[in-house]
């Protein structure tokens, strides 16, 4: 269990005060951004006006109103949250219809461990970036079936490259997904389990954009024997999956108080409001992710949280991860949860 008030994540600590011309310059070259003169000055104030909203947030924080801190240091503090949902997060998908289960129930124990986390275990591959492309839901679902497949192999994959998300975007459309705007992983798992499999990251290399399918049988990394959908609005079957069988894949609402987030754990709060931005019905997510593991905060008061691997790269949040609240169904994380039987 980790501290939240005294988490560092590489080496940097939570921007607190207003951003300076020379912090955007500093920012900029960092993450290599290249502007013209006058997408340089509208980015040099959406900049400021971030890094003013982190600092209110941030104030928050010290004042353990919120559990979780914001950041200018990540690769997307020159965005509005209109540009960044264009750019990053799928169109809202509807949940309502993936929950009937066609996999065995996951066993259950009476007593749980109090901490999980499958990276220890050798079984997660390395963060990716989807890039400029809705197609967080193929990624959700590669890095879940990499880690059970892994699981079942008994190997390290914790190098490996994993499965390709550019065939879920070309080719599983058939299967109600819509490439870079958006599927859901429920959806994914069942493309692969009829199509008899999916490719290599290697053979069939992702471009973050809408192609034609070149599926290859030749090339088959992972294949999917069942389907299991995790009941909606249940969380104690998600924490009971992510202990006993694997990592899970789920699906949430990213508001426009996220793509900053920095480390802690996630609660959607408000600073200016004092109230919960995100919403939590199952037709509010936009985004898929990976449930790689839980546990709580070492404070008086601990706060539960899941560990879960994002899909924008490892400059964003803690090392690509986020913590998220847990028992509350935080912006709908427990709507449309789902693993594969491999």
């Amino acid at each position: 269990m980790v501290d939240t008030r005294s988490f560092f994540v590489l080496g940097l600590v939570v921007c607190v005060v207003v951003a300076t011309a020379d912090d955007f310059e500093t920012w900029a070259r960092g993450h290599g951004k290249r502007y013209s003169l006058d997408e340089k000055a509208v980015r040099a104030r959406i900049f400021e006006e971030n890094s003013l909203r982190v600092r209110e947030h941030n104030a928050a924080f010290d004042r353990n109103e919120t559990s979780y801190a914001m950041s200018m240091t990540g690769p997307f503090a020159d965005l509005t949250f209109a540009e960044f949902s264009d750019l990053h997060l799928m169109s809202p998908q509807n949940c309502s219809a993936t929950h009937i289960s066609s996999g065995p129930v996951p066993i259950i124990t009476e007593s749980l461990p109090k901490s999980v986390d499958w990276r220890t275990r050798g079984v997660v591959t390395p963060i990716k970036s989807q890039g400029h492309c809705g197609s967080c839901w193929t990624f959700s679902t590669t890095g879940c079936l990499e880690a059970h497949h892994c699981i079942k192999s008994g190997k390290d994959c914790s190098m490996w490259t994993g499965l390709a998300e550019q065939q879920l975007v070309d080719c599983a459309g058939a299967f109600n997904n819509n490439g870079c705007n958006g599927g859901l992983p429920s959806q994914a798992f069942e493309y692969i389990h009829y199509n008899g499999g999916i490719d290599l990251e290697d053979s069939y290399n992702y471009t973050a954009k809408d192609g034609t399918c070149k599926f290859k049988k030749s090339s088959i990394g992972a294949t999917v024997k069942a389907v299991h959908n995790i009941t909606s609005l249940k969380e104690e079957e998600i924490v009971q999956a992510v202990a006993n069988v694997g990592p899970v894949s789920i699906a949430y609402q990213v508001a426009s108080d996220f793509h900053l987030y920095s480390h802690g754990v996630y609660d959607s709060y408000n600073a200016t409001t004092g109230k919960t931005v995100c919403g939590n019905a199952p037709s509010d997510v936009n985004h898929a992710v990976v449930v790689v593991g839980y546990s709580s905060t070492m404070e008086t008061s601990p706060v539960p949280f899941y560990i879960i691997r994002n899909s924008w790269g490892n400059t964003w949040g803690m090392e690509g991860y986020f913590w998220m609240v847990r028992g509350k169904n935080m912006c709908g994380i427990s709507d449309c949860a789902s693993y594969p039987i491999v």
